[in-house]
């Protein structure tokens, strides 16, 4: 596996590492640790290794990074040739050159796997012609390819209408495992909601702020980094009920999370990738049994309404918003009937036991070939 990330936080890599080798296939997960965040590589009794290059770049800075990234690149290929893999599985379009060369210099011994996250566009739109740059990296995809991963249902049209073939597609959605679900029933008074990521109007933030500010009975607390962090800090001096938690580790914001009654998901569907996506939070949410905040015109609001576990709201709308917040806050018999549609949901369709299942059984079927 290639990976443009340390691969000691981003869950759906190292969840899908870990489901292979749990079922007996070996992996090693070849990551860029361009954070500093680690020091050493990683071992696991499941048998995953983790080797990383540490070379270090920011996110979002193409200048710096660009000409990293194709350091990344040389790195990989050359494990990639001494090593002789049997899959080559890229996560997002970034690690994608480097796994066509390892096929190339494989002469076809290796097999492509393209586990697209999120849409080519958010990562290529640091170069120029992005169009012309995005179809000619999903032509290369389309012909060397053995397999597509992506996240939901919603990127199989995305795909088809650009001559994919669906049959090479399986659905492998951010999520957590049963195990970490949990069943409640929310008696109290006050909703407490909380937010994570990044701190910014396209998410909804404000709006948040906003149900905090006008009802006493909701408590916001929010983790993450962004535009509206002096706002934020701002609000939590004048409202005892807003709380501005900075930057979280995985594990705490996993404790948030179980001690929360809303996890709203609220990214304005501006773009493609934003309309198609289906967040880990909302699986979150789901599997905690609370009920979902979702914006119309998204992927998230066909999964909202087919299961009925959740509202639906126009994420520009102020108002709209905040008399859903208020709806979920004041009506106790709606929150529990959402939340536990959305359990039910999340058992039946969505646990990551269903998404490693369908994992194993692609990947047996591409080493049998």
């Amino acid at each position: 596996m290639l990976l443009s990330n340390p691969a000691t936080n981003d869950q759906r890599p190292l969840r899908e590492a870990h489901a292979l080798a749990h079922a007996g296939i070996p992996v090693t997960i070849l990551a860029w640790d361009r954070e500093g965040a680690t020091k050493r590589d990683s071992r696991f009794q499941d048998g995953l290794v983790i080797k990383r290059m540490r070379i270090r770049a920011g996110h979002g800075t193409p200048f710096f990074t660009v000409p990293r990234l194709f350091i990344f690149y040389l790195w990989c290929l050359g494990h990639l040739l001494g090593d002789t893999p049997k899959v080559i599985h890229c996560h997002d379009v970034d690690t994608l050159p480097a796994g066509i060369l390892g096929v190339a210099g494989t002469r076809g011994g290796a097999k492509l796997v393209y586990d697209m996250h999120d849409l080519p566009e958010v990562f290529l739109h640091f170069f120029p012609l992005v169009s012309l740059t995005q179809r000619i990296t999903l032509a290369f995809c389309r012909k060397m390819a053995s397999h597509i991963v992506i996240v939901a249902d919603s990127s199989i049209g995305y795909l088809t209408s650009r001559g994919f073939n669906e049959s090479r597609m399986t659905v492998v959605t951010n999520t957590p495992s049963i195990s970490e679900a949990r069943f409640r029933e929310r008696t109290s008074a006050e909703l407490r909601i909380f937010y994570y990521g990044w701190l910014g109007l396209e998410r909804g933030v404000g709006a948040l702020v906003k149900a905090a500010q006008s009802n006493p009975k909701v408590s916001l607390r929010i983790a993450g980094r962004g535009d509206l962090e002096g706002v934020i800090r701002d609000a939590e001096r004048d409202h005892h009920n807003i709380k501005y938690l900075g930057w979280l580790e995985t594990a705490e914001i996993e404790v948030e999370a179980r001690e929360s009654d809303l996890i709203p998901t609220l990214y304005e569907p501006r773009n493609k990738n934003a309309q198609l996506a289906i967040p880990g939070k909302l699986m979150t949410a789901m599997s905690l049994s609370t009920p979902a905040l979702v914006p119309a015109g998204s992927y998230q609001a066909q999964v909202v309404n087919q299961f009925k576990c959740g509202l639906v709201v126009n994420s520009q709308s102020l108002d709209e918003v905040l008399s859903s917040i208020e709806r979920l806050a004041n009506d106790l018999e709606l929150y529990n009937r959402l939340g536990k549609a959305g359990y039910e949901a999340f058992k039946s369709n969505f646990s990551w036991e269903t998404m490693a299942s369908r994992l194993v059984r692609t990947y047996s079927s591409l080493l049998k070939d």
